[in-house]
């Protein structure tokens, strides 16, 4: 499995979208968990793409870091 996009809501209503594991990991340090609302992770695992969007932001981390 690999990302294809983290998309990142920030409390200000701006939307961030990665292509990178390193840049989404990035942001979210940046930001800080709490001016983060969103975040939404499309993995594609062959022809399957997976949707991770109700995960909290330690564990959209950890998911990040599996990938």
């Amino acid at each position: 499995m690999y990302l294809q996009s983290c998309t990142i809501v920030l409390r200000n209503h701006s939307t961030l979208i990665c292509k990178t594991v390193e840049q989404s990991l990035g942001i979210i340090d940046h930001h800080g968990s709490s001016n983060i609302d969103a975040i939404v992770i499309k993995a594609k695992k062959g022809n399957h793409v997976h949707h991770y969007q109700t995960l909290s932001v330690e564990e959209s981390i950890e998911s990040l870091m599996s990938l």
